[in-house]
């Protein structure tokens, strides 16, 4: 078990910490909702993430998502796009005055975000096909308390980059202006975009 608890530690940063989808739309919330969005984001995640890690170390022996990727990456650009019209909106009323109190967007729910983003990214779901695979096929040999001692120290990670990135955000609806964090939402909004465009780009 202690070498299962290893493996995962040092390969979940290359998941968990990327750029991508999952942790822009952490700091785009942070930015309206504080620290805490990150903590939802992340509980939206796990609520996929753990019941499909478990249906794959204990039902699958493999999994074969390659027909459904084009449908999954375009299904996820939509919502993205969602996502940065938002932002953009967002952006735009801030910059055509100066409120004394930013407002706080209604784009999107964080818990939402964090479920979609997560069952929508066909990489994601091949992450732990390729680069967890080994850690997997060991747990399918184990019992569930392993299982679970596994899994949380995985987990625990993408609550604290999530997390982490949402006070990120959050901090800077604290220290800019208006101006500049209508600007900030407009490079969210492009970031987002940029993700979305290149999962569709790598995927078709």
């Amino acid at each position: 078990m202690l070498g299962l608890i290893i493996s995962i530690m040092l390969i979940t940063p290359s998941g968990a910490f990327s750029p991508g989808p999952l942790t822009a739309s952490a700091i785009a919330l942070g930015a309206s909702r504080g620290w805490k969005a990150g903590l939802y984001v992340a509980v939206g995640h796990t609520l996929f993430e753990l019941p499909y890690v478990f249906a794959l170390t204990y039902a699958f022996s493999r999994i074969d998502v390659g027909p459904y990727k084009a449908y999954m990456a375009l299904a996820a650009g939509a919502f993205i796009t969602y996502f940065a019209y938002l932002l953009l909106r967002d952006a735009w009323r801030i910059a055509r005055g100066t409120p004394p109190v930013l407002p706080r967007s209604n784009f999107a729910s964080p818990l939402v975000a964090g479920l979609l983003l997560t069952a929508l990214n066909p990489y994601f779901l091949l992450w732990w096909v390729g680069v967890a695979g080994p850690i997997i096929t060991e747990l399918a040999t184990q019992p569930l308390h392993v299982f679970a001692a596994v899994y949380a120290a995985h987990v625990w990670m993408d609550y604290l980059w999530l997390g982490a990135m949402a006070a990120l955000g959050g901090a800077a609806t604290r220290l800019l202006s208006a101006e500049s964090y209508a600007a900030f939402l407009v490079i969210l909004a492009a970031m987002l975009l940029y993700f979305g465009a290149e999962l569709i780009l790598n995927t078709l």
